[in-house]
């Protein structure tokens, strides 16, 4: 009976803001994976980016699209899952999500609508035979054109962590 291999990869996405009056300054998220083993002697493994940064922005508006890379470095194809690790988190709990731009609709193009962080998901296949990685990517904004909390102050250097799961697919 082949034992369980389990992995624990931990990688750092930062998502920063500046600040001048009414906008948010140098916040941080930081991002962890826990990885789990496949059965079978499989290898769950990815790698996130360290950082990423929205640029300046204001209560009630919306940041640029960020496209971000995530690598399947295991030997399985894997599904990603990110989620906020608090669950009162109001400011990062308005990023939205989406695989692709755009697809095609009975001959048509059309726009792929975001995802809100908590129900967002994607796949990685396999790395090839021969190679160590397969990369994979997602779209990304922060939204906060319906933003609820209390805007009456700046909100400097926050911070907030988004775990991302990997799981066998």
């Amino acid at each position: 009976m082949k034992s369980k291999k389990v992995f624990a990869i931990l990688a750092i996405v930062t998502f920063a803001f500046f600040s001048i009056p009414n906008v948010f300054s140098g916040d941080t998220m930081e991002v962890s994976v826990d990885v789990l083993s496949a059965s079978g002697g499989d290898v769950i493994s990815i790698e996130v980016p360290d950082e990423l940064y929205f640029g300046e922005m204001s209560f009630f508006e919306k940041s640029d699209e960020f496209k971000v890379y995530v690598n399947n470095t295991g030997s399985v194809d894997i599904t990603v899952t990110p989620r906020l690790t608090d669950n009162n988190e109001e400011i990062f709990d308005n990023l939205y999500f989406r695989k692709t731009k755009t697809r095609t609709v009975n001959g048509t193009s059309q726009p792929v609508p975001y995802t809100k962080i908590d129900n967002f998901e994607f796949d990685i296949a396999k790395p090839a035979s021969g190679d160590t990685e397969k990369s994979a990517y997602f779209y990304v904004i922060l939204d906060l054109t319906n933003y609820n909390g209390d805007t009456s102050r700046d909100v400097l250097n926050h911070a907030s962590d988004v775990k991302f799961y990997a799981v066998a697919s």
